[in-house]
């Protein structure tokens, strides 16, 4: 079996090139979990919002005009928190293409350890997870409009 590390083929870049590459990679991936973050925070600020809203229609009664203003604000805090989840996502992809180009300047051995698990792979858990979040939104949504009805 070959030693993978005296196959390793170093990368052509000067120094400086190098590490602002590294900053360059390291920012994405910062930028990578920090957009998760904001999609689950903006998840459970949603259901904690649908939460006050069942909380507040119970508190206000039977007014018609009220009942029907939360229905509509919490199908338009789905709306909007399912536009944001979405736009994060995108948000991800674009950075993730960013860390592909840089990693293709980087040494033979950085690119092997770095294509352990496949694209596909990668593609069908990360939007597994949007669909997830989406779902976890909608199913907040309806039960929080049949609890005010």
């Amino acid at each position: 079996m070959a030693d993978p590390i005296a196959e390793n083929e170093p990368s052509n870049l000067d120094e400086l090139t190098h590490s602002e590459l590294r900053v360059m990679h390291q920012a994405a991936s910062s930028a990578i979990l920090f957009a998760k973050f904001i999609q689950w925070s903006c998840i459970g600020a949603c259901l904690v919002l649908f939460c006050a809203a069942v909380f507040i229609s119970k508190i206000a009664g039977t007014h018609g005009s009220l009942t029907n203003l939360v229905l509509v604000t919490n199908i338009l805090l789905a709306c909007a928190s399912i536009f944001l989840i979405f736009m994060y996502q995108m948000w991800q992809f674009n950075e993730i293409r960013r860390i592909r180009k840089i990693e293709k300047c980087f040494s033979t051995l950085c690119r092997k350890i770095h294509h352990t698990e496949s694209h596909g792979e990668r593609s069908i858990e990360r939007y597994t997870l949007l669909v997830f979040m989406i779902l976890l939104i909608l199913s907040g949504a309806a039960v929080s409009i049949m609890a005010i009805r």
